[in-house]
């Protein structure tokens, strides 16, 4: 990683193929010598590996469900390993039952380089967002007026586009969660009833917590779903709906124009490196 961090590169082209047995990404492994059946001749000319800054990425993902499972390797044991790594097959992070360390996970061992975040906006995904940060994410999604038009992120928080639903990980009706009561006192003092927010409307939903973030007057006591130990509106909300930022987060990733937007590109970090050469 001092190669890159010193240079800025994002590429160091290397001869050399190296790391442990089954911890090395995708592109740095010779995958024409393991499918030949021919001995490589000395004198031939050096292959050209790829050592990419996001080969770290791949190898940090592998490392991270190692610890997190006390054992394991995503793409499977060694008999099976290089096969999976070569299939795109991390057949172990289905045992994950966390959706977000899980997603997280799976975009880091991807083995598409483009699939896989550097690691500055690995750093932006929720996983390592704290409680704060993650509701300060979605209430600056809540204040974008570009939710009030009928575009892509509109349509996919509503379940309105069959060809990208919503995902499973939101329950449908958001106002069955909040509860009646809890919605009468969320909605008092402000300009739309509970009756005019729709259940099955994610947008809706959204904008609910943005007004409640900025006008909380003494709301939180007054609240029934709350825990003993919620101390904050923003507590109380993760609680309710705590893959909310995931969803957000998975829906804006994916759409050029969003992560762009000046509002949220804390959150998705745009980077641009240059590629260099191996010197040696």
């Amino acid at each position: 990683m001092a190669q890159f961090h010193f240079t800025g590169a994002t590429t160091y082209n290397t001869s050399n193929e190296s790391g442990s047995h089954g911890w090395v990404a995708y592109e740095c492994i010779d995958w024409d010598g393991l499918f030949s059946h021919k001995a490589r001749d000395p004198s031939d000319t050096p292959i050209q590996l790829r050592w990419k800054e996001k080969s770290d990425i791949q190898v940090a993902g592998m490392l991270s469900f190692y610890i997190l499972t006390k054992g394991k390797h995503p793409f499977g044991p060694k008999i099976v390993r290089l096969m999976n790594l070569h299939a795109n097959n991390p057949e172990h992070l289905r045992e994950l039952s966390d959706p977000v360390v899980k997603d997280l996970l799976s975009r880091m061992c991807a083995r598409e380089l483009d699939k896989r975040p550097y690691v500055e906006q690995a750093l932006k995904h929720p996983y390592f967002l704290s409680l704060e940060e993650q509701m300060k994410f979605v209430e600056t999604v809540g204040n974008e007026p570009k939710l009030k038009n009928y575009c892509a992120v509109y349509r996919q928080l509503n379940n309105l586009d069959p060809s990208k639903p919503r995902s499973p990980l939101l329950p449908k009706d958001w106002k069955t969660v909040i509860g009646h009561d809890d919605l009468d006192t969320l909605c008092r003092g402000g300009y739309r009833s509970p009756s005019l927010y729709n259940g099955s409307r994610y947008t809706d939903c959204l904008r609910l917590i943005r007004n409640t973030f900025q006008h909380r007057d003494g709301k939180l006591h007054q609240l029934k779903k709350k825990t003993r130990t919620t101390s904050s509106v923003e507590e109380y909300f993760s609680q309710l709906f705590p893959t909310l930022p995931l969803v957000l987060h998975q829906i804006i990733r994916e759409d050029p124009v969003w992560k762009k937007l000046p509002a949220l590109k804390e959150f998705f970090p745009e980077i641009n490196r240059h590629t260099v050469s191996d010197v040696d």
